[in-house]
């Protein structure tokens, strides 16, 4: 049976999409030809939107949000109470604070964690 069933171009996006958290190969292959099927509604806004946001999207040299602007939107913001830093570790957890809205302060995003080695830690 043929590996290859669709030109370089549809396998390469098929690639690029498994290549997403939560998607394999099939869930790739899927997304893949529904996005080809739905060309002009999804695929074209979607190439469109990528790109615009490779190219407008800046990491916060204050706190290390993304945001299309530097200092983010969340810095900018006079009315979060600067008293309180919430620091997290990753873009996600600090969005995820956000969409609860319980808070309105200041945040540094770690950008991920240093995991020690076992072999390093003190023994018990």
């Amino acid at each position: 049976m043929a590996e290859r069933v669709a030109g370089p171009e549809i396998e390469r996006l098929i690639h690029l999409l498994a290549r997403l958290p939560g998607l394999g190969p099939r869930s790739a292959r899927r997304a893949a030809l529904h996005l080809i099927r739905k060309r002009e509604e999804l695929l074209a806004p979607l190439a469109s939107a990528l790109k615009v946001a490779c190219e407008t999207i800046v990491t916060c040299r204050t706190c290390g949000n993304i945001d299309t602007c530097d200092p983010c939107t969340l810095c900018r913001d006079e009315r979060r109470d600067s008293g309180t830093l919430i620091v997290v570790e990753t873009v996600a957890d600090l969005w995820a604070l956000e969409r609860a809205g319980v808070l309105s302060a200041r945040y540094h995003v770690l950008g991920g964690t240093c995991r020690r080695s076992t072999a390093l830690a003190p023994k018990i």
